[in-house]
């Protein structure tokens, strides 16, 4: 059996409940009546096909930032801007 933790507090849960009521909100038609029903295999799939493009975003977002923190881009920027400072030099040298 589960363990006993606190309760939801009884003011609380008679507010939420009192706000679904005005709202007229109908719960039951949140619910699917039928699990199996075509709609649901096409949810699943587009709930599945969104956590993979989150996990992928997650993952490059990731190694981007350990790009940057590891001082690597900044380490190849300097590297690009000597090798354009040569080739400006270069460029002149050919054109005097």
């Amino acid at each position: 059996m589960a363990s006993k933790g606190t309760p939801l507090p009884l003011h609380d849960t008679l507010r939420d409940l009192a706000l679904l009521r005005a709202s007229s909100v109908d719960l039951s038609g949140l619910i699917a009546d039928d699990p199996t029903s075509s709609q649901a295999p096409r949810e699943v799939e587009g709930v599945e096909e969104s956590a993979i493009q989150s996990y992928a975003f997650v993952r490059e977002v990731r190694t981007a930032l350990r790009i940057h923190n590891s001082g690597e881009a900044q380490k190849q920027a300097t590297r690009i801007e000597t090798v354009q400072v040569e080739l400006v030099d270069v460029l002149r040298s050919l054109s005097d």
